[in-house]
């Protein structure tokens, strides 16, 4: 269990970059949010809008359900007009070379991807609607050809006991890594060489490697180092390469785990932003579209929290009315009794804007994520994860956010300076 949980830390935050997605038909929308995105609910949430925890049930039917955990603790939603965020020119010059190839085959997995968006006309009348909504949230305009951020860590808070708008963090949940390094080797847009690196010989989709795990974000004690290898074929599992400083010996095993699971509710996280949980090990269906309050271009980094006098507390961050897919999401390997996922996704960005886990008892967390939007170095937009939002039902105040509030990181997106070596499992040591 305890090496599942370190394999699942290796996946993490968040760019993006986007475009307009032709919808040519209605479906139902599920209750929650039950909103359906109208000019009523444009002008019931005018820009300028604050909503908090004395007015959040006046906007409820756009607010996720993480939100309103993070509201009921003083954090705020700032209703900005909302807005289209341009995909980079790498991006839309890949997804006019490459989508009119692109297909699925008979089992619902993608075929002749190169790179760009797979799908980018969408009918959600059309069977197989699900399984292309979730090919271009995992192949967006977001994802990035590579990535650093140090530390990378998924850090625990809990509201004070003597006063629930006091927020403390709680280091003794904490865990991630000094530096986690994330490079595409196929599906580039952005960063040359475009669109894979080499032949790629080896079928690599992308590699990322943890150099360094920490039980907290204090760096001690020290748990090895990972790599995790995705391959573009949809049949082959993931490998993972660890290092123990203990032995001073590297494993090697292959996973094909289907996420989120029962072992790591709280580090799902990291598999919606820059590293997706692999497409094909899932089966989807599509329930609805709706309206859903999210936050796109976050004010700050990490966000969602203030520091001042009074120590750690919920911020205040803009939130706009966007757009979105409601897609469920079950594991198609698992055995007995699947557990259920429902995510939306923007259909314009093809982020994730909200997500509700299920079991047999019902709902037992909630997640929401919140993005910075930056300029691309060839035009249009990127967006990394600026913070999140994770609560666990069951855990009364207490939560997560993928960014640390407490301490100081760095992200750095597309710059090309993230190489082959660095993946190396010989150089772990």
């Amino acid at each position: 269990m305890r090496t599942i949980a370190r394999i699942t830390l290796l996946l993490v935050a968040a760019t993006v970059v986007t475009a307009r997605v032709e919808v040519r038909a209605q479906v139902t929308a599920t209750p929650s949010p039950a909103a359906s995105s109208t000019p009523e609910a444009a002008a019931e949430l005018k820009p300028g809008t604050i909503i908090g925890a004395d007015n959040v049930e006046q906007y409820s039917r756009y607010v996720p359900a993480a939100a309103k955990f993070a509201v009921a603790h003083g954090f705020k939603l700032r209703v900005i007009p909302e807005r289209r965020v341009e995909w980079s020119q790498g991006y839309q010059h890949a997804t006019e070379k490459y989508a009119a190839q692109v297909s699925l085959d008979s089992d619902g997995y993608i075929k002749n991807y190169i790179a760009g968006m797979p799908f980018p006309l969408v009918d959600p009348g059309d069977p197989a609607a699900a399984a292309k909504i979730a090919y271009n949230w995992h192949m967006g305009p977001f994802m990035p050809d590579d990535f650093s951020i140090a530390p990378w860590s998924s850090n625990a808070y809990a509201a004070d006991s003597a006063n629930p708008l006091k927020i403390a963090p709680n280091s003794d949940a904490d865990y991630g890594c000094e530096q986690f390094e994330f490079l595409r080797f196929a599906h580039r847009t952005d960063v040359d060489p475009r669109p894979t690196i080499g032949d790629n010989a080896m079928g690599v989709e992308w590699k990322a490697r943890c150099n360094r795990w920490m039980t907290d974000i204090a760096g001690s004690p020290s748990e090895g180092a990972g790599i995790w290898v995705r391959y573009l074929d949809a049949k082959q599992p993931d490998e993972f390469f660890s290092f123990s400083e203990e032995s001073r010996r590297v494993r090697h095993m292959a996973v094909n785990l289907s996420y989120p699971n029962e072992s790591c509710r709280g580090c799902h996280q990291p598999y919606w932003a820059y590293a997706l949980p692999k497409t094909e090990n899932y089966l989807y269906r599509l329930l609805g579209t709706t309206a859903i309050l999210a936050c796109l271009g976050a004010d700050d980094e990490p966000a969602g929290f203030r520091t001042g006098a009074d120590g750690l507390t919920l911020g205040e961050e803009p939130f706009e009315l966007r757009h979105a897919y409601i897609l469920e999401m079950r594991p198609r390997f698992a055995k007995g009794s699947a557990q259920r996922t429902v995510i939306y996704i923007d259909s314009e960005v093809y982020v994730w804007l909200a997500a509700e886990f299920y079991d047999s008892s019902g709902l037992t967390a909630t997640a929401m994520p919140l993005w910075r939007m930056r300029p691309s170095s060839e035009g249009g937009s990127l967006f990394d994860l600026a913070g999140s939002f994770y609560h666990p039902e069951s855990r009364g105040s207490f939560f997560r956010s993928l960014v640390p509030a407490h301490n100081e990181f760095h992200q750095s997106i597309n710059s090309g300076d993230v190489t082959e070596g660095t993946f190396n499992p010989l150089m772990m040591h």
